[in-house]
């Protein structure tokens, strides 16, 4: 199939650079409902990503173009390698862009991405977290297992371009998919549903997380809302990674981004605050943008460019130091390539989880929002909790429903950061962060 690509390109008409990726993907899947195997399945496939290139008159005259469009073929589709080539080219030749180049051959950087447990047995890896999953759940009173659902993926992903770059990298992951349910004496239910994405199995403590979601379950039975006002708000486990942004896009990645400032989406500039004009009375903010962090979720050797993969740091003590760029962008801007953001790696700050409540109060602790999506572009957020508790000295009440509020960038001038760092995927970083204020809406 990559033969047929490679001659349909060199017949090709118009194609000035191409980037294409070979992409192999094998899934073992094991489903429980309650306590019983439901299901088991394996699946295997295939495809190759083209990405074609057409440089051309800009439509309005003058300077030459640059425009590319993308093309995915599967097994079976090679007899239509030149007709897809053809209407890539086609609609590259639409689209007016600046021009830029590709990455040519780089030595890559060895990165952890890949776990040998998952890669030898995957069907036995599930298995056995089963069975570890029915232990813990045991353990727990007034808790029973609703499902459960085991992904152990494995990704094979060869890469190569027209100006020589060749690289190759092959990734695991571990997807745990739970919900438990929690009954009081009265026959009320709540259930308590975590989804939790690795890519080793070192990296995944399944005792520790039904522990944690069955305590979880059996507060949400006695959960009521939370109060109105400005409140100091501490934010921990799942309730973290939503709040930065890193299960869409972060608005601190987007702000950092070269192409965002190509673009005029952001008003960072080199050497200046992130905080948009807040005083900072907090802990200094550093950040890295981290494509090489240990089984980190967005680590890879190379970007889908090609460009060697890195840490970078983005923002020291308040202060952007570097915008993280792409090899399209980095030229716009003349500015080093790179490569893709990668993982958000926080540096943490001196203070102990245990001591980020004391002395204050009230204070709300959130450990999972129902939904969170911070704007990337102005860092404003609105979170629903699905989960919390309101701390008023040695008292704790658990809280749901109800919504916290603000705004990445000038409450983070304020914030303190705990001395204890937690991996989650694609955060590195404090394990708790306290916010100085923020707008809880409830009752």
């Amino acid at each position: 199939m990559r033969d047929r690509l490679l001659r349909a390109l060199e017949r090709a008409c118009g194609v000035d650079d191409w980037r294409l990726r070979h992409v192999t993907l094998s899934s073992t899947q094991y489903y429980l409902a309650r306590r019983e195997p439901e299901n088991r399945r394996s699946a295997r496939s295939e495809r190759l990503e083209l990405e074609v290139y057409n440089d051309h008159p800009a439509a309005a005259g003058g300077a030459m173009s640059r425009g590319s469009a993308s093309v995915t073929l599967l097994p079976g589709e090679e007899a239509a390698a030149d007709e897809r080539v053809g209407q890539a080219v086609f609609m590259a030749s639409l689209a007016d862009n600046p021009p830029f180049g590709l990455p040519g051959p780089a030595v890559y950087p060895q990165v952890l991405t890949a776990d040998r447990m998952l890669e030898i047995d995957p069907a036995g890896v599930a298995r056995e977290l089963a069975e570890q999953l029915a232990a813990a759940v045991d353990r727990e009173p007034g808790v029973s297992l609703a499902s459960a659902e085991f992904f152990v993926d494995r990704e094979e992903v060869t890469f190569e371009n027209s100006r020589g770059a060749h690289g190759q990298a092959a990734f695991t992951s571990l997807l745990v998919d739970l919900v438990l349910l929690a009954r009081d004496d009265e026959g009320h239910e709540t259930e308590s549903h975590v989804e939790v994405r690795r890519r080793a199995l070192e990296e995944v403590d399944l005792p520790g997380l039904v522990h944690r979601q069955a305590q979880f379950a059996r507060d949400g039975l006695r959960a009521g809302e939370p109060g109105t006002g400005r409140f100091p708000v501490l934010i921990t486990d799942d309730a973290l990674r939503q709040v930065f942004g890193t299960e869409t896009f972060s608005p601190l990645a987007l702000r950092s981004g070269a192409r965002f400032k190509f673009q005029g989406l952001t008003p960072w500039e080199i050497g200046a605050s992130v905080y948009d004009g807040a005083e900072p009375t907090g802990d200094p903010l550093t950040v890295y943008a981290n494509a090489v962090l240990p089984w980190g979720l967005a680590s890879a050797p190379f970007d889908d460019d090609g460009v060697p993969a890195t840490r970078l740091l983005i923002i020291e003590h308040g202060v952007l130091r570097h915008f993280w760029a792409p090899q399209r962008y980095a030229e716009y801007l003349k500015l080093p390539p790179t490569g893709a953001f990668g993982n958000l790696e926080v540096l943490p700050g001196s203070m102990a989880v245990a001591d980020m409540w004391q002395g204050l109060g009230p204070l709300y602790h959130i450990v999972a929002f129902s939904s969170m999506m911070p704007d990337p572009v102005t860092g404003n957020f609105v979170g629903e909790i699905r989960l919390g508790y309101e701390r008023r000295g040695n008292e704790l009440r658990p809280v749901k429903g109800g919504s916290v509020s603000g705004n990445l960038f000038t409450d983070l001038a304020a914030a303190r950061f705990s001395r204890e760092t937690v991996m989650l995927g694609d955060y590195l970083g404090p394990q708790a962060v306290r916010f100085r204020e923020l707008t809880v809406s409830g009752k």
